[in-house]
């Protein structure tokens, strides 16, 4: 397999959200050797590719803590002993480049007996998330900060176009999951609302995958997020550079997640 790819690969496929093995607390170690069997990779390669991400996180994270706003943002969220804050979110949390974690590096920067897991899988969906809740309350989380969504107006089908999770699922689902973690953790919920995408790419992978997103289906998706929670963080109209995504014009690059953690921080 090409490096890029298997970079890639490694770098979305974080199975350790995965229900099974979440409710398991399967290992990274034997993850990755699932991940390497199903591949057909070397697991010390895939290990080696996770440690350089992580690597990568670290010195980003070292970096991000010198910045003025970042660190005010930090201490603005009077994290406590024993703060234990989860992320539940799609690829865009998932990826271990991603906003969330470098969230998880900064966090014990300003408190060491605080932490941050990051609970995302690539695709996942708010009906999915809401599957997961009884593996969520376990973890008692003292806070929660969802980015979910942009997987509900995924559309599958060249010519059908099938979303995958209608509007009113949406809602009800995102209000399922606050009051479960509300109720059951005693947790304080916060909703992130997904970054914007770039409309002239988001559609192109239709023909080759099967795939796609329509831009007319995402002002909707916004305002059922900020309706079940009007103090939900929202990103939809964060300013945007042309690198802030990868090629797809979906993902956000390494420089697109720095700045979904600043605006993050800023507003939390």
């Amino acid at each position: 397999m090409d490096s890029d790819l298997m970079t890639r690969l490694i770098r979305f496929a974080d199975l350790t959200a995965w229900p099974a093995f979440a409710a398991l607390g399967v290992q990274e170690e034997e993850i990755d050797r699932v991940l390497a069997a199903t591949a057909g990779l070397d697991p010390s390669g895939v290990a080696g590719v996770r440690a350089e991400l992580a690597g990568r996180v670290r010195a980003a994270a070292g970096a991000l803590i010198e910045e003025r706003p970042v660190a005010a943002g930090l201490h603005r969220m009077a994290l406590r002993p024993g703060e234990r804050i989860v992320v539940v979110g799609d690829s865009i949390s998932a990826d271990r480049l991603s906003w969330a974690r470098l969230l998880a590096e900064l966090v014990p920067m300003v408190e060491p007996e605080a932490s941050v897991e990051v609970l995302a899988l690539s695709g996942r969906t708010s009906s999915e998330a809401l599957a997961l809740g009884p593996v969520l309350v376990s973890r008692v989380p003292t806070r929660v900060l969802a980015m979910l969504g942009t997987n509900d107006v995924r559309r599958e089908g060249t010519t059908t176009g099938v979303r995958m999770v209608s509007a009113p699922e949406t809602d009800r689902n995102l209000r399922a999951l606050r009051m479960l973690l509300e109720t059951d953790a005693g947790a304080r919920v916060r909703f992130v609302v997904p970054p914007p995408v770039d409309p002239g790419r988001v559609g192109s992978t239709r023909e080759l995958t099967g795939e796609w997103w329509h831009p007319a289906d995402l002002p909707e998706l916004v305002s059922i997020i900020r309706e079940v929670d009007p103090d939900a963080v929202d990103l939809s109209r964060m300013p945007v550079r042309p690198d802030f995504w990868e090629d797809d014009g979906l993902h956000p690059s390494p420089v697109g997640q720095v700045a979904i953690l600043r605006a993050v921080l800023s507003a939390i």
